[in-house]
């Protein structure tokens, strides 16, 4: 799509009016994932919605570009949607039941049933899904600033990506080890260490910590989780305000995924030259990023970026705060309250209630642990040294407590 191509958006299918927690909730997520790409966003409703308010999980920021946002009936979205050079941003997987609308699936769309498609010059459609049905409704969300300039990815993320990777690992061969920081109870043991020699890493919310990130001035700092950290609600707009202000004031540098990558550099432009992306994608599990650019799937940002990024980067690797996931615990797994948002964590279960349904914490827990030692292994059979110096309930780490 050209950029004048971009001028309007559909959600669809059209509401009920009796939904009204709904009808708000559409106008905030449309507002934050998509108002910095579209000047108006239509919400059609059947009926008359009377007072429409936006859930009280929703963050301030998130509702920057509300006023490009608007409630409207379903002819009018319908007319909108079928003089073509539209996008129609579609909330089901199927939508049969709905009044019929012509559109073309877009690039890195799901499959949607009930859309008739519709000629080259018609709308075209995107699946962003329900957070009360859909399992990965924000990452949907969040890739769409991606697709939507898919053609200039290269050159707007990858490449800045590579280029600084290979700068960080050149600047890491000159430290003793690279340490990497998680947010578990036992990240307690760590604080008040001495890890200046190191080639420091941490992820997601311990940016919370100021005090702890001036003393040990981490180069990079990964997240990875589009429920969490780039959604519209307290959580993301409390992580994202102290990740910005880390970047702004040290020469730290943030990684994620590159489609979240292109998703915050155009949200947050004030920090968009410090944040940077790596695509996923990777077959098989390894670290030489100068071969395969690309990640390997994983189950938490250590398997993902943490792991793979410590053994490009470094021959001795040092973990502190994984703790993992106790006997005794009932969520994915404890944390350390002083570097995490606890009190903020129902607002993400407010607003991606389908993300935690159903969930069965302990199989997540056994898997992220057996993909820990798979990279563990592979590091240790490679000759890097990789040890937990703070108190781990890992497979991998429990028994090489430094």
């Amino acid at each position: 799509m050209s950029e004048d191509d971009k001028a309007t958006a559909v959600m669809w299918p059209p509401l009920p009016a009796s939904e009204g927690p709904a009808i708000g909730d559409a106008c905030a997520r449309a507002s934050w994932f998509a108002g910095h790409l579209f000047e108006r966003i239509l919400v059609p409703v059947a009926g008359d919605p009377g007072e429409v308010r936006v859930p009280e999980h929703t963050s301030l920021a998130a509702l920057a570009d509300l006023g490009r946002v608007r409630v409207c009936g379903v002819p009018e979205a319908t007319q909108a949607a079928s003089s073509g050079r539209c996008m129609v941003l579609v909330q089901r997987a199927d939508v049969s039941d709905a009044a019929p609308l012509k559109a073309a699936k877009f690039a890195g769309s799901l499959e949607v049933r009930g859309l008739a498609p519709s000629g080259p010059d018609g709308a075209r459609y995107y699946f962003v899904g329900s957070p009360a049905h859909d399992l990965q409704d924000a990452y949907h969300w969040v890739c769409l600033s991606y697709w939507m300039h898919a053609d200039r990815q290269e050159a707007d993320v990858l490449a800045p990506s590579r280029r600084a990777l290979a700068a960080l690992k050149a600047e890491a061969r000159r430290h003793a080890r690279v340490a990497i920081f998680g947010t578990g109870p036992s990240l307690a043991e760590a604080l008040d260490r001495d890890h200046s020699g190191a080639f420091n890493m941490i992820c997601n919310s311990i940016v919370k910590n100021r005090p702890f990130c001036e003393r040990l001035r981490p180069r990079v700092i990964v997240a990875a989780d589009a429920h969490f950290h780039f959604s519209y609600h307290h959580y993301s707009a409390a992580l994202l305000h102290d990740l910005a202000h880390q970047l702004r004031t040290s020469d730290a540098v943030f990684f994620t995924f590159d489609k979240f990558a292109a998703f915050l550099r155009r949200r947050m432009p004030s920090i968009a030259d410090k944040v940077f992306g790596i695509p996923a994608g990777r077959k098989e599990y390894g670290y030489d990023f100068d071969r395969d650019f690309r990640v390997h799937a994983g189950d938490s940002v250590l398997n993902m970026f943490l792991l793979p990024l410590a053994s490009y980067l470094g021959e001795e690797i040092v973990l502190n705060g994984f703790t993992g996931r106790a006997k005794t615990d009932t969520y994915f797994w404890s944390h350390s309250e002083l570097n995490q948002y606890g009190d903020r964590m129902a607002d993400v279960r407010s607003a991606h209630g389908a993300f935690f349904a159903n969930r069965d914490y302990g199989a997540y827990s056994d898997t992220v642990d057996q993909e820990i030692s798979l990279r563990v292994e592979r590091a240790r059979g490679e000759g890097k040294r990789v040890a937990s110096a703070t108190r781990s309930f890992y497979t991998a780490l429990a028994a090489q407590d430094a």
